[in-house]
């Protein structure tokens, strides 16, 4: 894996700022755009190192215990009002025991007590980080098909060298004593990522760091060197999302993967977000306005009502099968 250096908050707030600063000092002909190179696996969350590019431009390591039901109600903000509005947690819980008894391969049904623990750490996590609880779900369907012990191993020089872990498939790379190296996990034992309720939180802080300006493109801009010249040169922003859903950087690290199979991750969370909000009667904001996934020349756009790989069609089937929660009167 190739080693760029790292960039921190402030760097990439004076990077956006209104004096251009070149992060390189040549030309458009001759900069090209930086090789994507990401390993051996495209689940790129949860680590600075999953964009090789800005290893340490990460938020803090995460170090708090998931909050209450009562301090979520109290940190939410007008947020609380609006995500997850209406959804009760019993219906949740056996939403999700039912969808878990039907996709689960080779592993064990969850107790009714289990949904009810998954349900609430779910609608705490989405009230804490501004998260709507059915992509908070579709991810996790996603990503581990709902398997709490789901641990996907990345070999490096015949060393493990990083576990996709739990219910969010969160990333550890591997250090002394099974600690994390990386991002919003550094610090915390690979153990502890396993917790379902942990995991869950973690998941969804991911998910707003992405949101909230943790990911970043590049953009061409004119700058006048020292001679007077003006030249065309490459800067990092923040991402604006504007040709896919912001939590395309889940899978893809700072910088969304825009051609070959990855481009259309977003759009695969999508259709089972959809899928989620139609059975748990929930709104879903991040699925109206910007496109989800990039578009294919030549083909209809792909849009979160119509899935198109097999399994995606399976999943959004058998999500659709399940009983419908009923709307909760707001008075």
């Amino acid at each position: 894996m190739s080693v760029v250096p790292s960039l921190t908050f402030r760097a990439i707030a004076l990077l956006s700022g209104a004096v251009a600063l070149p992060l390189a000092s040549t030309d458009l002909a001759t900069a090209a755009p930086p090789e994507r190179n990401y390993g051996e696996t495209t689940k790129l969350h949860s680590s600075g190192a999953v964009g090789p590019d800005l290893e340490s431009a990460t938020s803090p390591p995460y170090t708090e215990e998931p909050p209450t039901d009562d301090a979520a109600a109290t940190t939410g903000g007008e947020k609380e009002n609006v995500i997850g509005a209406g959804l009760e947690l019993g219906c949740l819980s056996r939403t999700i025991c039912a969808i878990k008894d039907k996709i689960r391969w080779q592993t064990a049904a969850w107790s009714p007590a289990q949904c009810n623990t998954i349900a609430t750490a779910v609608l705490t996590s989405a009230k804490r980080h501004g998260i709507s609880p059915s992509l908070l779900l579709a991810v996790m369907i996603n990503e581990s098909d709902l398997n709490e012990k789901a641990a996907r191993i990345t070999m490096r020089e015949n060393k493990v060298y990083a576990k996709d872990s739990g219910l969010m498939a969160l990333r550890c790379v591997l250090g002394k004593r099974d600690r994390c190296l990386n991002g919003n996990v550094r610090g915390l034992a690979w153990t502890a990522l396993m917790d379902p309720a942990t995991n869950i939180d973690l998941g969804a802080n991911e998910l707003a760091y992405w949101k909230n300006g943790g990911a970043v493109t590049r953009t061409i801009v004119k700058v006048r060197d020292a001679s007077g010249r003006v030249r065309p040169i490459y800067r990092t922003v923040p991402c604006r999302h504007k040709d896919h859903a912001y939590w395309a950087h889940y899978n893809h690290g700072p910088r969304y993967i825009d051609h070959g199979f990855a481009r259309h991750y977003p759009h695969r969370v999508a259709v089972l977000d959809h899928a989620l909000a139609a059975v748990l009667n929930l709104d879903t904001p991040e699925l109206r306005g910007a496109p989800v996934t990039m578009h294919d020349p030549g083909k209809r756009q792909r849009t979160p009502d119509r899935p198109l790989e097999p399994r995606y069609r399976k999943l959004c089937t058998q999500i659709h099968s399940v009983s419908t929660c009923s709307a909760v009167a707001l008075n």
